[in-house]
């Protein structure tokens, strides 16, 4: 789950729904000549189904104990989070070696970061960058691609999640990244981007549930508040980023 604070209450998204506006992004994506790519459908399926191991991670939420703090996709205890990478980069790898190959990328990204700052768990984080460095290989033969074109398609699913994050998480601080550089205003649901890689300004829904900014007693509690809970949009427009200049830790104004 990614879990944003807005006022008094938690914003509830699953990941499935964050990956889903990622892939929308990219839908709608005209930096790069992305409409006539060779390997288009591939890049969409993976955009949407790039953290497709959370599935069953957010089917079934969970809490810290002590806390009593919703556990969200960072601070889920660390062997949870590497079953959802082993599930997520095999569950498509027959079906579509390719895009299979994409989201093991995106696996590779996020592990290989972890068990290079992981202070426990560390050997254990190294066995998974092992396996699915494997796992990419098989993948790469399958898909009859070779390594750098993959990591050339596989920004622009770095490039989406990041902004798909950004905007989940509510994150306000600036961000660049591939030559991108955007902020998101949490106040007004606005994300600012610069240059702009779409055809125009636009807005996504995004499903979301508001629960109670609180302690839960445990998963049950918690699994209960979270089914019963009334789903909403959040509407985000989308929009060029004004003026913006060169991001040195403060943002420029659209």
């Amino acid at each position: 789950m990614i879990i944003a604070i807005e006022h008094r209450d938690f914003l509830v998204f699953t990941q499935t729904d964050h990956a889903r506006f990622a892939g929308e992004l990219l839908s709608l994506w005209r930096d790069g000549d992305l409409a006539d790519h060779p390997r288009r459908s591939d890049l969409l399926f993976a955009a949407r189904e790039h953290d497709n191991g959370w599935r069953e991670a957010d089917a079934a939420p969970s809490c810290e104990a002590e806390s009593g703090k919703p556990y969200d996709f960072i601070s889920l205890p660390d062997g949870e989070r590497r079953d959802t990478w082993r599930r997520g980069t095999a569950r498509f790898a027959d079906k579509r070696p390719y895009a299979a190959l994409l989201i093991t990328l995106h696996g590779l990204n996020v592990t290989a970061h972890r068990a290079a700052a992981a202070e426990e768990d560390r050997d254990e984080w190294t066995e998974l960058v092992t396996e699915l460095t494997e796992r990419r290989n098989e993948l790469l033969e399958s898909a009859g691609c070779d390594l750098a074109t993959a990591e050339a398609d596989y920004r622009l699913i770095d490039l989406t999640d990041l902004i798909s994050l950004t905007v989940c998480n509510h994150w306000a601080d600036p961000f660049e990244r591939h030559g991108l550089k955007g902020r998101f205003d949490p106040e007004i649901h606005a994300l600012y981007l610069a240059p702009f890689p779409l055809a125009g300004s636009t807005t996504f829904d995004i499903p979301v549930r508001r629960i109670p900014r609180r302690q839960y007693e445990g998963d049950a509690d918690l699994g209960g508040e979270i089914a019963a809970a009334r789903w909403e949009e959040l509407r985000v427009r989308v929009a060029p980023w004004a003026g913006v200049e060169m991001l040195e830790g403060a943002a420029t104004e659209p």
